[in-house]
């Protein structure tokens, strides 16, 4: 009997170890007016690895804008880091911006980083305007650090479409962000530079 138990609790732990977990969760359940932010946060998508070598790599075509703008923050720290080049990723000027791609097991993201313009800082406000405690600290937060727009990445919600939807590039994006995202409604990053992925 002690046998087995021993036997059933080694399965068990293997298989906890070996079983591949999500790579990036997002809320999806937002409005594309709020750069990604969830309200309610009710419904959360989480992906795993191996769906990003399984899709196709588009890039963004969402009429005269460049890329979606996303309200992932990358923190100042970080995004030097990737203007640097630290982190060793491909860049290309296109249209003005910094192109940075990252391409590496099946996951290949085209990303530039900003600051925050006036309607996000905006979005960001109008959230918080009754509170007292965190609206000037978030303001803040996203006027100092920057964001990311996502101009290609993997189309892996709706593969029989020929383009990338605004939560593939939520996914993208919050590959990238920095793992504590202050704005609720915006899902903590994996931080994925930093890690190694």
């Amino acid at each position: 009997m002690k046998k087995l138990l021993f036997f059933l609790l080694c399965i068990i732990i293997s298989t906890s170890l070996f079983a591949e977990e999500p790579v990036v969760s997002i809320y999806d359940e937002f409005d594309d007016g709020l750069f990604g932010k969830s309200i309610h946060r009710g419904v959360i998508v989480s992906v795993k690895k191996a769906a990003f070598a399984r899709s196709e790599t588009l890039e963004v075509k969402n009429g005269e804008e460049d890329g979606f703008l996303t309200a992932v923050v990358v923190l100042k720290e970080n995004a030097e880091k990737i203007i640097n080049g630290f982190f060793l990723l491909d860049e290309e000027k296109v249209n003005g911006k910094i192109l940075y791609s990252l391409s590496k097991d099946g996951l290949n993201i085209s990303f530039s980083i900003e600051r925050a313009n006036d309607n996000l800082i905006n979005m960001v406000s109008g959230f918080y305007r009754n509170d007292e405690l965190w609206h000037d600290e978030l303001v803040e937060y996203y006027k100092e650090n920057y964001v990311i727009r996502i101009h290609k990445t993997e189309n892996i919600f709706e593969s029989w479409t020929d383009e990338i939807t605004y939560n593939e590039a939520m996914v993208a994006a919050t590959l990238i962000g920095d793992q504590d995202q202050w704005l609720w409604g915006i899902h903590n990053g994996s931080d994925i530079l930093n890690k190694g992925y």
